[in-house]
């Protein structure tokens, strides 16, 4: 008798799994220029999960519309404040 193997889930890569690999990777804040910084997390989302240039930027472009990736100036400089309450939230 043979053992049927459950299928594997699928894993499907959309802005919450990415929202939270880049606050995984870089805390709830990016301190960077707008685009150093949107390269840095584009990057970083390429190397996570070996997905195109494009296709990360696209993730960080959804982001960005949800409001859980924004840039945002203090006194203490500029940078992308990644909301955990929005990434969460579209889990």
């Amino acid at each position: 008798m043979q053992h049927q193997r459950e299928p594997e889930e699928t894993f499907v890569l959309g802005p919450a799994s990415a929202g939270r690999a880049l606050r995984a990777r870089f805390g709830t804040f990016v301190g960077a220029d707008y685009l150093p910084g949107k390269t840095a997390m584009r990057d970083a989302l390429c190397e996570r999960f070996g997905v195109s240039q494009l296709e990360a930027e696209e993730l960080c472009d959804a982001l960005e519309a949800s409001g859980a990736l924004r840039f945002i100036s203090t006194p203490d400089g500029e940078g992308f404040h990644i909301d955990s309450d929005v990434v969460d939230e579209a889990a």
